[in-house]
């Protein structure tokens, strides 16, 4: 049977460079904390891996602190932010639709710190800046939007959340989840503008699971999230992930600029011809390698189920979400219907794929939701 992935917002496929960086890596086995020839070439790895990984943000090495992933990176961010900046007052703005990893940390300051949540709206996958400057008006520790939605693909407008905390005098700390839109939208060099603290992910653009990456604006200063040893600057002790952290590098290397354009393409020609009752969610500014799409009268459960069955991989949302039941809280934000909610799916394309398959998954899952629509 013919297996075609299209759930690479979940995790990608790792890029055959990656792999081979990754596994290059495992022979140095030194501790790059230890001061003989061993350790020091595992040392030498890892700094090749950070300027790397920096030079795709366009930022310097130092900062880049890597951490085992994008949840990770949101938690170390958001807490120690929450931790610095509460003098300034207890607000914390967040967008409608955040990634579990930056919403549940910020509720979790509610219970601790007693902060006070606020979330803009996100309806028709644009931020309600105006919305976030009305809610500035009070006094703001943290400010928290993604710069791509993992469900919808969305692009949010980081210059002008950017601009309205400067224009509203607060002197809020604005951390980005990058994850989904690292290296898959022009948006993403805009971080070293605007933020002062962003998250990214390897095993998102073809690198490996459990490694990702916080990047710090140089003059931000965080508390450490681990403590020991003082490894990464003091703030994340622990013995580094160097072959992780390489194969992140050889994966920001290999990445192919405006891969996803043409598999979105042919794959929404292909289903908007072949099922007239497909409803796509278009945000109006969007990454290419994200598609949700919902067959009202058809759950979407049912669908990836029949679909998964042939050996074509979808979903209906976030793999990373705790709950596995009723509908995303994300496309409810979004301003779906009832019946679009409870039948949204999500394809996301990874530089593994061809068009070839991309025609035929959507022509299989065409075929699936008309023979399932009640």
């Amino acid at each position: 049977m013919q297996e075609i992935y299209l759930d690479n917002a979940a995790t990608a496929k790792p890029l055959p460079e990656a792999v081979e960086a990754f596994n290059a890596a495992l022979r140095e086995y030194g501790n790059p904390s230890s001061l003989h020839g061993a350790g020091i070439r595992a040392k030498e790895t890892l700094e090749k891996a950070r300027a790397e990984v920096a030079n795709a943000f366009g930022a310097a090495a130092k900062e880049i602190v890597f951490t085992s992933g994008g949840s990770e990176s949101n938690n170390h961010a958001l807490r120690g932010a929450f931790r610095t900046h509460c003098r300034r007052g207890k607000q914390i703005i967040i967008s409608e639709g955040e990634h579990p990893s930056a919403e549940n940390p910020v509720r979790a300051l509610a219970e601790e710190y007693g902060a006070e949540v606020t979330a803009a709206p996100t309806k028709g996958g644009v931020l309600d800046i105006n919305a976030l400057r009305e809610a500035l008006k009070k006094p703001t520790a943290l400010v928290c939007v993604m710069l791509a939605n993992n469900e919808t693909g969305a692009i949010y407008d980081i210059t002008a959340v950017r601009e309205a905390i400067d224009s509203s005098g607060t002197g809020a700390h604005f951390h980005c989840d990058a994850v989904q839109a690292f290296l898959k939208c022009g948006e993403y060099k805009k971080i070293k503008l605007y933020c002062d603290t962003a998250s990214v992910s390897a095993h998102k653009i073809g690198g490996v699971r459990g490694v990702g990456a916080l990047y710090i604006k140089n003059g931000v200063r965080l508390p450490a999230y681990i403590l020991g040893g003082g490894q990464e600057g003091g703030l994340r002790s622990g013995t580094e992930n160097v072959a992780g952290a390489a194969a992140f590098a050889a994966a920001c290397r290999a990445h192919k600029e405006g891969a996803a354009a043409n598999l979105r393409k042919a794959f929404t020609n292909v289903l908007a011809a072949e099922c007239p009752f497909a409803a796509f969610h278009i945000p109006p500014r969007h990454v290419d390698s994200i598609v949700s799409v919902s067959f009202p009268g058809v759950r979407s459960e049912v669908l990836l189920n029949a679909l998964s069955a042939e050996g074509i991989y979808i979903s209906a949302g976030s793999a990373c979400s705790a709950s596995r039941k009723g509908v995303s809280r994300v496309m409810e934000a979004f301003g779906l219907p009832k019946p679009e909610l409870e039948s949204a799916v999500r394809i996301s394309f990874g530089e593994e794929n061809t068009e070839e398959e991309c025609v035929y998954a959507a022509k299989r899952i065409a075929e699936n939701a008309k023979r399932l629509k009640r």
